[in-house]
């Protein structure tokens, strides 16, 4: 992780800081929810590029397989 990103996440606001679990939790909400699908994608999109999420952790918290493809190069 860079130091940019590292700094973001230790700030002293409780708001920026996440855990690994909470990150993939977020985006697994994120793609089951209906309402504002747009806002929703991207702010998953921002969560799994900040994290590095990949295809594995988001299938075993229960993303389904189209999702997953939805994703396409997103994820490593």
């Amino acid at each position: 992780m860079g130091k940019c990103k590292k700094r973001t996440l230790y700030k002293n606001n409780s708001s920026y800081f996440m855990t690994r679990e909470e990150a993939i939790n977020n985006v697994f909400k994120a793609f089951c929810q209906s309402c504002n699908k747009k806002t929703n994608y991207k702010n998953a999109m921002e969560t799994i590029s900040l994290f590095g999420l990949s295809a594995e952790e988001l299938s075993e918290a229960g993303l389904s397989y189209e999702n997953l493809r939805a994703l396409g190069s997103a994820i490593n």
